[in-house]
């Protein structure tokens, strides 16, 4: 298997002995088995999810729960790089339904269709609301619960999450 993967910006940092050209991205093959999605490239390369605003595989905007398969290109943009893309944010999207329970209203609507990009994960959709990371939280997609932040969204889910319940 092997994906082209271009860093671009303070990405580039992430790989040794590449040669970085002004404002050209460093670029790799990635030969490895293990790689299914954005995420797992991600993981290898000690990327941390905060640390990147955009990724596109096939010049399609997505998020870290894309599928990656043999001769698939992938771009990976820092933060800092954010405002370049303003633009494309409804580029390649599926639409989700987000419901808020109990306090986490203070987050957000207690009812939202949400559009993300194709890829994106519950963690994603947790840090769009700010919703803080030491908050414990039960969620269900669809009705079932959930247990990983990094399940993957599909187009027409329902993400519910709720605070712990506590009863009396």
């Amino acid at each position: 298997m092997s994906i082209k993967v271009k860093l671009y910006g303070d990405l580039r940092e992430k790989v040794a002995n590449q040669d970085q050209h002004n404002g050209a991205p460093s670029i790799l093959n990635m030969e490895d088995g293990d790689i299914n999605t954005v995420f797992d490239i991600l993981n290898k390369l000690s990327i941390e999810e905060n640390e990147i605003s955009h990724i596109f595989v096939n010049y399609k905007y997505c998020g870290v729960g894309k599928t990656v398969k043999n001769g698939d290109q992938v771009g990976i943009f820092p933060k800092r790089m954010a405002l370049m893309f303003v633009e494309i944010s409804n580029n390649n999207t599926i639409s989700i339904t987000v419901k808020l329970f109990a306090d986490l209203q203070e987050f957000g609507s207690a009812k939202s269709i949400l559009d993300v990009p194709e890829g994106s994960t519950i963690n994603f959709v947790i840090e769009k609301y700010k919703i803080p990371k030491e908050k414990k939280l039960i969620m269900l997609v669809n009705r079932l619960p959930r247990y990983d932040k990094n399940f993957i969204l599909n187009n027409n889910d329902t993400l519910a999450i709720f605070p712990p319940l506590a009863g009396g």
